[in-house]
């Protein structure tokens, strides 16, 4: 009977010990995201020659799209993710006041309009505060960086008194991303906010007035996205 106890009691150890080594193995796991992000709830600083223009002069109301496979390690309720984002970004810029000097608008509200095809890559470390076989609920931060297609952007400046206005757009860019995630199963829920952290344009140019307006452009994007996890 004691050495019936005895093995009993070295199995459960054992069990016990190979659930532990198990539980604080590295998982990898993949998956597929698709999105958007609202370009109206942009957060966006716009400046022109020394001119600067805020939230509360000028509007964007366009939104864009991605589509993200990505790669998870975890370890306990830690993990690494590493995505490659697809993404068409659109803007909008409703400009309600007169800009100074030669590039000053006409009596219509000027109008700007860019789209931007990008590959982003963000590199980002979650924790789940919440986490069992059939939901969970994490936090996510980490760095972005983007990757602009510049000659598949379209810009177009409309109701400027110089016509032929284009933006030198940088081709890559940085962001901050923080975000939360919802877990149901294999489907997840992701809300983000990417905070721009450097400017994003070298300037405004004018081919036929053969002058460069000094720019500067960044912006804080807010997005949403649905996946699954394999």
């Amino acid at each position: 009977m004691k050495f019936r106890k005895l093995i009993t009691i070295i199995l459960l150890v054992l069990s016990a010990n190979m659930i532990a080594q198990e539980k604080n193995k590295l998982h990898f796991t993949g998956g597929l995201k698709v999105g958007f992000h609202a370009a109206n709830y942009n957060s966006t600083v716009f400046e022109i020659d020394g001119y600067k223009y805020n939230d509360r002069r000028i509007g964007s109301n366009r939104i864009g799209y991605s589509v993200t496979p990505f790669m998870r390690l975890s370890k306990n309720r830690s993990y690494l993710q590493v995505e490659t984002t697809f993404s068409i970004s659109s803007h909008n810029f409703d400009f309600t006041e007169t800009m100074p000097g030669d590039i000053e608008t006409t009596p219509k509200n000027a109008e700007y309009k860019l789209r931007t095809y990008c590959l982003q890559i963000p590199i980002l470390y979650g924790y789940n505060f919440v986490q069992n076989n059939l939901y969970g609920m994490s936090v996510f931060t980490g760095p972005k960086t983007k990757i602009i297609f510049t000659s598949l952007t379209d810009k177009e400046f409309n109701n400027f008194a110089i016509e032929d206005l284009y933006e030198d757009i940088k081709p890559v860019t940085y962001y901050w991303q923080i975000g939360l995630g919802i877990k149901i199963a294999n489907v997840f829920f992701d809300f983000t906010y990417d905070i721009g952290l450097n400017n994003t344009t070298r300037g405004i140019i004018s081919e036929s007035m053969g002058k460069r307006y000094k720019a500067k452009r960044s912006d804080s994007i807010l997005g949403f996205s649905v996946g699954i996890i394999f």
